[in-house]
């Protein structure tokens, strides 16, 4: 029954094995059909810059807020019409009785008028003005979106650029592991052939190289995962693998302060800017409601032009002009839209509460971003002091296994921690930067 076991398990081991080879023969071929591209930070960047639908939605929004404010501006210019008319009327009957009989009038046919009419608002209670402002506001508010939007855009492009280095780092780590596994494994192969060594010590190494192979392939996967995210984000097509490429001198991580951190983020965060312009808007609907108590004054103008002046009796042509001014005013408004104006007051206070919540809201954005900042300079050292020491352990236990002072089971133990304590590091050093540039954006510098 053990022996028939521990067939099975043989088996098994080997089917895995060649899952993997095919699996990784198949990643291979993948990888040759797409395009692969090396890329640095700022090229990403500028193309996620020019080529983001979200960014180019969100310009397109402020340029139409600022055709608005050119719409408003409208109403200060004097309104012009122009109507003209041709009737043609057939010569009437004039009945006696009830149809009993009629005599035809010899009546004038044609008939004509033009007719000019211009309007010009003097005063409208400051209606117009406080649209205006709004317009502009409104713009305002659609630029600070724009430009919260293309921060978002690169700060998203910054954590899928470095989390893909990330992925490349990790997979260099693990492929170095799978040469010593080889060489072990070759080792091991003939050692079992003489006697030196059972063979459950070379499937246990053949199943640790399986495990490396998983997790180079897993990595394998989620770059193109990532690849295929940031190709979206920066308008690349969606089958082009993506490289980084980083110098030494690419990233320059600069001392920073939580108090001059908050300092910059209230100065420069879109967000405060727009909540600002918030507060301003709802004091324009404030205005455009008020103006609603005063009168509106037009000056008008009308030229007239008619033939026939009147007929039958005068067929001539008569032309006028007159001019004069209107004022209109809405007694009922004193006590129509009160309840509007109260209403349009507690919107300013809202707004006002929003602009607190987003202070609150930066100021807890910049603190855990500096927090995570502190913490992952702290764990670069923590890690590299590991891998400090799983390397002299690797070490000492490799000299002993060589001089059969240990097992292969310490042997397989002391690679898997310096390979973990190997990719940790990895991971420290890019979370470094990766929070560096979280930090950037909650400041606003992004």
């Amino acid at each position: 029954m053990n022996r028939f076991l521990l067939k099975k398990a043989h088996s098994e081991q080997a089917f895995l094995l060649v899952f993997l080879f095919v699996h990784a023969v198949v990643s291979a071929q993948n990888y040759s059909t797409s395009e692969l591209k090396t890329i640095t930070l700022d090229e990403a960047i500028q193309l996620g810059t020019l080529n983001n639908r979200q960014l180019k939605a969100a310009n397109i929004d402020a340029a139409a807020a600022a055709e608005n404010i050119s719409q408003a501006k409208m109403a200060k210019v004097p309104r012009l019409a122009v109507s003209a008319g041709y009737t043609y009327i057939g010569d009437p009957k004039l009945y006696e009785g009830f149809y009993e009989n009629n005599i035809t009038v010899d009546y004038y046919n044609h008939s004509s008028f033009a007719t000019i009419a211009a309007a010009m608002p003097i005063y409208s209670g400051g209606i117009i003005n406080s649209k205006i402002e709004q317009q502009q506001l409104l713009s305002k508010r659609q630029q600070s979106a724009a430009r919260m939007t293309q921060a978002e855009v690169k700060n998203v492009i910054t954590q899928y650029f470095f989390t893909l280095e990330k992925l490349y780092r990790q997979i260099e780590v693990t492929k170095q592991n799978l040469v010593n596994t080889d060489l072990r494994i070759n080792q091991l192969k003939s050692r079992v052939a003489n006697g030196q060594n059972l063979k459950s010590d070379l499937l246990r190494t053949e199943l640790q190289q399986s495990n490396f192979k998983v997790s180079v392939f897993k990595n394998t996967n989620d770059i193109e995962l990532v690849s295929n995210y940031l190709d979206i984000l920066i308008g690349l097509p969606t089958s082009t693998i993506l490289k980084p490429e980083i110098s030494e001198n690419a990233v320059l991580l600069e001392e920073v302060d939580l108090q001059q951190s908050l300092a910059a983020a209230y100065q420069n965060r879109e967000e405060l800017k727009s909540a600002q312009i918030g507060i301003e808007l709802s004091k324009s609907v404030l205005d455009i409601t008020k103006s609603g108590f005063r009168p509106s004054l037009n000056a008008n103008l009308i030229l007239n032009t008619q033939y026939p002046a009147q007929w039958p009796n005068y067929v001539n042509i008569i032309n006028y002009w007159g001019a004069g001014l209107s004022l209109n005013w809405d007694v009922s408004s004193f006590y129509n839209i009160k309840h509007r104006v109260g209403a349009d007051k507690l919107q300013i206070e809202k707004s006002s509460i929003a602009l607190d919540a987003a202070k609150d809201q930066i100021d807890k954005e910049v603190k855990t971003a500096y927090v995570k900042l502190e913490e992952s300079k702290r764990n670069i050292a923590t890690y590299k002091k590991d891998v400090e020491l799983s390397l002299s352990n690797y070490k000492i236990v490799k000299s002993r296994y060589d001089n059969d002072f240990a097992l292969i089971s310490d042997m397989v133990d002391a690679e898997l921690q310096l390979n973990n304590s190997k990719i940790a590091l990895v991971n420290a050093n890019l979370d470094l930067i990766i929070q560096y540039y979280s930090l950037q954006f909650a400041m606003g510098r992004l």
